[in-house]
């Protein structure tokens, strides 16, 4: 378990009638649970700002100007707290006002409600339960800040080793340019074929470099709502950036209609220029490539296909190909760093949606992803 302040995991109580509030701290200090009494709401506010785990509350000072500034501090938390509020109601039989009363103390979220008279012992594992998961939210809250570090490290590696290695690069692509220029009629053929080499992994580790930024910046997803965007003008400029190999390929590509999402459009352009590459680079040799790229509305996100008749995907690799350096075919039949759909699924599921891929081998690969609508 992570360790948390001492604030962060009090349980903050607003009893004003009696010594209600009195009793629910003893009751709760005698299992080692720290209590904070609030002697009135403005104090209660001020209380939640320094830090809560729970909170207990009874009904009766719940009006409605608390509520609503219970609910606008509510609001105002980031998505990963879920405050437990445990609400003590008045006895008596239930009323059609009762069920009422409970609709709307539904607006504060994570609410559990139990009537009064209350046994300690009832407080004091309401309490606990509640304390656990809150601890559990505190957890969530740290592993995404280690995430979100985790992915700046990445990103600043990644700008960090693309140039620091691509000084190096250019010296041996331009020292070796120069040399097939200056020295190639001298050389025998072993010795071209290794200068051809060098310039190859030359030009390979510069793609890789490419590929690296890219999933880096993969990450980079603002947390704020997005505009829609009418998915057919990232898909036009992929297809254009692709324009030269699909002319050399002879690919017929079909196009449905597309719809508006809510994806930035470069990222949106960089999953449909992988995809639809994958297709053109996967080819069958003697048979004319065929491409269709649709999209259909599933349960408020739009899923996307691109779907090839190419050499299609081995079923035990239907995972693993969107590892991240994963590749199925030696460098020599099929050029490439692995990168594509690792770069395909860090984008699609930064923006809440997946990726899979649907094949037989010998008849094809439909690959699907879903984005918000």
């Amino acid at each position: 378990m992570f360790r948390r302040s001492a604030r962060e995991m009090r349980v903050l109580v607003l009893a004003p009638v009696g010594r209600d509030a009195a009793l629910l701290a003893e009751t709760l200090e005698a299992t080692s649970i720290e209590t904070t009494i609030a002697p009135d709401p403005a104090a209660l506010l001020r209380l939640l700002g320094e830090g809560a785990g729970v909170v207990i509350i009874a009904e009766e000072a719940l009006t409605p100007p608390v509520m609503e500034a219970v609910t606008k501090w509510l609001d105002s938390q980031p998505p990963w707290s879920d405050l437990p509020f445990i609400v003590l109601t008045s006895s008596g039989r239930p009323t059609h006002q009762d069920h009422r009363r409970a609709q709307e103390l539904q607006a504060l979220g994570n609410v559990t409600l139990i009537e009064r008279p209350v046994r300690p012992d009832t407080v004091q594992s309401s309490a606990r339960a509640a304390l656990r998961a809150r601890m559990r939210q505190y957890e969530i809250r740290s592993r995404q800040e280690a995430l979100v570090q985790a992915n700046a490290d990445l990103e600043q590696f990644a700008h960090s080793a693309s140039h620091d290695l691509r000084e190096p690069l250019r010296s041996i692509a331009i020292y070796s340019e120069l040399l097939a220029k200056n020295y190639e009629p001298v050389l025998d053929q072993r010795g071209q074929d290794f200068l051809a080499l060098i310039q190859s992994s030359a030009k390979r580790m510069d793609v890789l470099l490419d590929d690296l930024l890219s999933y880096a910046h993969a990450s980079s997803i603002p947390e704020e709502p997005l505009a829609p965007v009418h998915a057919l003008r990232p898909l036009e400029a992929a297809l254009e950036n692709l324009s030269g190999a699909i002319r050399e390929s002879d690919a017929q590509i079909s196009i449905a209609e597309m719809p508006c999402v809510r994806v930035h459009e470069s990222h949106l352009s960089q999953i449909f220029q992988n995809l639809i590459g994958n297709a053109i680079k996967y080819r069958k040799e003697d048979d004319r490539l065929q491409i269709e790229v649709s999209a259909r509305l599933v349960e408020r996100q739009w899923v996307f296909s691109v779907a090839d008749n190419g050499i299609g995907v081995p079923p035990e690799y239907k995972e693993t190909v969107f590892g991240i350096f994963k590749r199925l075919h030696t460098n020599s039949k099929y050029a490439g760093t692995g990168m594509g759909l690792a770069i395909c699924k860090r984008i699609v599921e930064r923006y809440g949606g997946r990726i899979w891929v649907e094949s037989e081998p010998g008849s094809g690969s439909t690959f699907f992803f879903s984005v918000p609508s």
